[in-house]
Order: C-alpha cells, then sequence, then structure tokens
C-alpha cells in the first residue's frame, strides 16, 4: 500500500515539475519578445593587471564587433557596454527567435587612480584590452603619532 503511494506521488510531483519548466518557458519566452531591453544583459569576465605605469584590463567580448562596444573611464574606474540586435531573416521566417537583442555592461573599479584621458581600448579575438596609464605616484610616508 505504502509503495503504491509513494508511486502515485512521485508521478505527481514528475508532472508538477513538468508543468512548471513549461510555464517558466512561456514566461520567459513572452518576457523576451516584451520586454527585450530588461533581458539578454549579462556580466563578462575581467581581468585586471596592475602594472608599474599602467593599469590593463581585460574584458571578454565575443561576438560583439568594435563598433558595438563603448568603454568610459574615470580616474577610479571602467566600464564596458556594448550592445547589439539581431538581424531579420532572410528570405524566410523564423521557427525560433531567441537572439532578440544582447548587451553587456561591465563596471570596474580600479585599485588606484589613473588618467582616463590618456586610455586606450583595443579589440583582438573577442577579447577588449583597455590600457590607462596610472595618476602621479602616490607617496607614503611614515609619521610619528604625537
Amino acid at each position: 500500500m505504502e509503495e503504491k503511494i509513494l508511486e502515485e506521488l512521485m508521478v505527481t510531483i514528475a508532472q508538477f515539475q513538468r508543468d512548471m519548466e513549461r510555464t517558466f518557458e512561456k514566461i520567459w519566452t513572452r518576457l523576451a519578445t516584451e520586454r527585450p531591453l530588461k533581458l539578454g544583459v549579462w556580466e563578462p569576465p575581467a581581468d585586471v593587471v596592475e602594472k608599474d605605469n599602467e593599469i590593463i584590463v581585460y574584458v571578454d567580448v565575443p561576438g560583439f564587433s568594435k563598433d558595438d562596444v563603448k568603454v568610459r573611464v574615470t580616474d577610479d574606474a571602467v566600464e564596458v557596454m556594448a550592445e547589439r540586435k539581431a538581424e531579420a531573416a532572410v528570405g524566410g521566417k523564423y521557427i525560433l527567435k531567441q537572439r532578440v537583442r544582447e548587451a553587456l555592461y561591465k563596471r570596474i573599479d580600479l585599485p588606484v587612480k589613473v588618467r582616463p584621458e590618456q586610455a586606450k581600448a583595443r579589440m583582438e579575438n573577442g577579447v577588449l584590452e583597455i590600457r590607462v596609464p596610472k595618476s602621479e605616484v602616490v607617496r607614503e610616508v611614515q609619521i610619528v603619532v604625537e
């Protein structure tokens, strides 16, 4: 008797799980087509390297062209934004359309002050490289407590 109840419970739970998955899939598909600006924004991985005279930031931006990417540099942070929209179907109709819009955003707080007006950026093989010279050397002085 207990085995039959347990089996029915497992079948009911499995059906409930499938129903929930279908429901969430419908919701996400609908949101992706009606509100694409809220979906598809992701934060790419990045590396920050500190050298003697500069900070180098590497950000993965695969699939984006240099025209899609915008970089903003302040004296203590780097912001990377990119956006691209899917092209229209040429000579056919979509059976599945999930690439409505892709966007990325990454803000990186830098460990030292930099000179944003001298920043340079370049892209190669889906990796954005931003080089920013450090600001004047910060001097450290030890003082005596009175």
